[in-house]
């Protein structure tokens, strides 16, 4: 035990191993939540929560939940169908839809009125997300409901085919035996109670394909600290002089690398778990395995919950199995590159195996019985599949459970007998050279400055991938335009600026348009026409209500009552400034990590080999040199911003515009608290120099935890968990305002002028301005103040270092 005990005091007596594995858990949520966060074509995430609870408040009753998710569909599927028309309608094809609606009369008399009115609810923001997600959710639903019919017809199946020639006739008879085997493992089934929860969350926690990869860079952690880490060093071979010190110690470096990688997988997955209960809710853990529509053919008859143990338990001895192959890679390669690309090369050639092998061919026991399906947990608990195996059909758990015995055993053996019987010698010390000479050229401390900050410390790949992930988000995205806004825009597009004579004629001539309908309206009124005249105008109808709008609340009220306003059509600033939704925090997420990467490294990696004392007593390596790596951060920290507002300007431009920026910011309803002497540029101008404070700020804040912690790891970490912890919590679903723990209120900093409502006796409008502004200053205060510190840390450090010579 002794032994075990002071291997695992390696592993987890280190404090890098925490800080690393602290590292990997937040790399893992942080990938799982770009994998899983809304985009244009998925619903947001808490929807999923809010239909699982309106679904589970029917308790067990499949029936009414049956109800419930198809008569939403057919609902949503019937507006949407409207909602089209009327947006085709809105683009002129007039002619065409006339036809369309005489088609669907019955469905124009039952829903029209519930779609003019808007009379209808969403789970979503707009009717086609809302289809999307209850088409997604009937189809499971349909899937879980059918379990019964789904055992009727394997039994059916199984009797039916039996008796068909080319069955019975088969040479090695495998597929009457398979399908026999099949139906009988079925038989007991048909008592399992199905009580229906949207899978989205469960089944994400547990399928999540790149937490596989952060649990194989844990095991390539766990190899170096329990054995590469003594090879390099020489250690080991004094290790292995010791009494016990060869068959002992190599099992005890396995016990506590088993042990070791149960809590990484329990970390791992528990982050999983909490985050999707969190965001898409994981419904009852009572209720069969068979309710959740893609694990519905697993054969045993147990909860989710037994299911989730199960899960571990089975995915931490393939891991393990897994992890020994890693283990033998590092220990045997005489230089650690060659052990990482040995540990990398062996999974990655299974991978292969796998894919390349059909699951129908009769080589299938090679496609299963590898270690890359050892990982695939899912498809061994959560479905049933038999494999060919000389003519008899041998179950799927049966194959891997013996190819993971079978080559655990064989690479336990192996490491044990090479750790007790190899020389193990560390490999001398030599540079990657390959031939190839470094070419000493002329440069200054800012061309030096910035090669270490992009090149040495990686920030050139950071910027240019965020940069890129920026313009792929900003082409990508789509803005739901409706009818609505299309007229909208129509009008406002043709009047906005300053409200003149030429631009009341214009609305005059286009009011012409409505004068029939109007005139219809008043005949039906006075009981001269029936109602069925109006029927010829319904196309107007829409249109006309948004004419109504420009003209009486935007001219009539808001005009009237905000001297010296222009008309300004206002939906791309909207959009722009974030006015609902979290792009904001989603910028301040991924704008936190971005600085954490690239300036975390830059101070630490001096002061960490040393080269800081050099620099401080040569010749300009003080001030100089502390003011080029300041000005080469600050240079990426713009970039960092400008890669935080690509997106939204990319969409905006292209869907809406951004028109007449010179004028009063007022003309927008929301900034009417304003004094008409500040621009919507100005407001624009504002918005982005707060988030270059920000990240400014965090560049600041980075680089000196990266002086004082002398070390990458520590600085990133801390860097990173406080910019990206509470935007990450917000974007998860918790509710408090935990995102202003973080920088936040200031890449929200336009929403601070909006109205937050009225005051005094004359009842004008106030809003939040002082708040953004104090927050901008302490910002830059706080940046300034560091890199203040900063400069005197080096020139401190070189005048101590001058009175110690002399």
């Amino acid at each position: 035990m002794s032994l075990l005990t002071a291997e695992l005091r390696k592993v987890w007596g280190n404090r890098i191993f925490p800080m690393l594995l602290a590292v990997l858990a937040a790399a893992n949520l942080l990938l799982l939540w770009m994998g899983t966060r809304p985009t244009a074509n998925q619903p947001p995430a808490a929807v999923y929560r809010a239909v699982g609870a309106d679904l589970a408040a029917l308790g067990s009753d499949m029936a009414a939940k049956g109800d419930l998710l198809h008569g939403k569909l057919d609902e949503t599927e019937s507006l949407l169908r409207l909602e089209n028309y009327y947006r085709d309608l809105a683009y002129g094809n007039s002619v065409i839809l006339q036809n369309y609606r005489e088609e669907n009369a019955g469905l124009f008399d039952q829903y029209e009125q519930m779609y003019r009115d808007k009379s209808y609810t969403l789970y979503t923001d707009s009717l086609t997300m809302e289809y999307r997600l209850f088409a997604q959710l009937v189809n499971e639903y349909d899937t879980v409901a059918g379990y019964t019919d789904f055992l009727e017809s394997v039994q059916t199946k199984a009797n039916q085919l039996a008796g068909i020639s080319i069955f019975q006739n088969d040479e090695t008879g495998y597929d009457l035996k398979n399908i026999e085997v099949t139906a009988a493992v079925y038989a007991g089934l048909g008592e399992t109670a199905i009580d229906y929860y949207p899978q989205k969350g469960l089944y994400t926690a547990i399928s999540y394909a790149f937490t596989d990869l952060v649990l194989l860079a844990s095991m390539l952690v766990l190899a170096l600290l329990l054995v590469r880490q003594e090879r390099d060093s020489g250690l080991l071979s004094l290790v292995r002089s010791l009494p016990g010190g060869r068959l002992q110690t190599a099992l005890a470096k396995l016990s506590a690398f088993a042990l070791s990688l149960l809590a990484v997988l329990a970390l791992l997955y528990g982050v999983n778990l909490a985050y999707c209960a969190a965001t898409f809710g994981l419904g009852p853990l009572t209720r069969t395995i068979q309710s959740v529509p893609a694990l519905m053919r697993c054969t045993m008859q147990i909860t989710v919950g037994e299911y989730l143990l199960r899960f571990l338990l089975a995915k931490w001895a393939g891991s393990f199995v897994m992890g020994l192959w890693v283990m033998l890679a590092a220990l045997s390669a005489r230089r650690a590159a060659a052990g990482w690309a040995a540990a990398l090369v062996g999974p990655l050639a299974m991978f292969g195996i796998r894919a390349a092998i059909p699951a129908t061919s009769r080589l299938n026991v090679i496609k299963y019985a590898n270690l890359a399906s050892l990982l695939q947990t899912n498809e061994l608990l959560g479905n049933y599949r038999n494999l060919y195996w000389f003519g008899s059909p041998i179950g799927l758990p049966l194959v891997e459970w013996t190819a993971a015995v079978l080559y655990g055993g064989v690479l336990a053996f192996a490491f044990c007998w090479v750790f007790a019987r190899a020389q193990l010698l560390p490999a001398a010390k030599r540079g990657f050279l390959l031939g190839l000479r470094h070419k000493t050229r002329a440069t200054s401390i800012y061309k030096e400055e910035a090669r270490k900050l992009l090149l040495l410390n990686g920030a050139a790949v950071v910027l240019a991938a965020f940069i890129g992930f920026g313009i792929y988000q900003g082409v990508t995205a789509e803005s739901y335009i409706g009818a609505d806004e299309i007229y909208y825009a129509y009008y406002m597009n043709h009047i906005s600026g300053p409200f003149t004579q030429e631009s009341y004629d214009w609305l005059e001539e286009q009011g012409e348009e409505f004068a029939p309908m109007l005139e219809a309206q008043r005949q039906v009124a006075a009981g001269k026409l029936s109602s069925d005249a109006l029927l010829a105008f319904s196309s107007l109808q829409q249109k006309y209500s948004i004419y109504s709008q420009v003209i009486n609340q935007n001219i009539n009220y808001y005009l009237k009552e905000h001297p010296g306003t222009w008309l300004v059509y206002e939906s791309g600033y909207r959009e722009l400034f974030g006015f609902t939704g979290q792009a904001d925090v989603q910028d301040t997420l991924l704008a936190g990590l971005a600085c954490a990467l690239c300036f975390s490294g830059l101070f630490a990696m001096e002061r960490r080999g040393g080269m800081e004392t050099v620099l401080c007593v040569t010749p300009g390596g003080r001030k100089r040199t502390v003011r080029a790596k300041l000005l080469m951060s600050g240079a990426a920290a713009f970039v960092i911003t400008v890669g935080s507002c690509l997106p939204h300007l990319i969409q905006v431009l292209r869907d809406y515009g951004l028109p007449v920026l010179l004028a009063p910011a007022m003309s927008i309803s929301e900034f009417e608290s304003l004094p008409a002497f500040v621009t919507l540029s100005d407001v624009l101008l504002f918005w982005f120099l707060c988030r270059v404070a920000a990240c400014l700020c965090m560049a600041a804040i980075t680089l000196t935890l990266g002086h004082l912690f002398g070390n990458l790891l520590p600085a990133l970490f801390v860097s990173a968990v406080g910019y990206c912890l509470p935007a990450l919590l917000s974007l998860s679903g918790m509710e408090g305002g935990i995102e202003w723990l973080g920088f936040w209120p200031l890449f929200h900093a336009a929403n601070f002028f909006t109205t937050q409502g009225y005051a005094g006796e004359e009842n004008l409008p106030y809003n939040n301005a002082w708040m953004v502004c104090l927050i901008l200053a302490a910002a830059l205060l706080g940046a300034a103040a560091l890199t203040g510190y900063l400069r005197d840390a080096y020139e401190m450090k070189g005048v101590d270092l001058n009175a110690g010579v002399r």
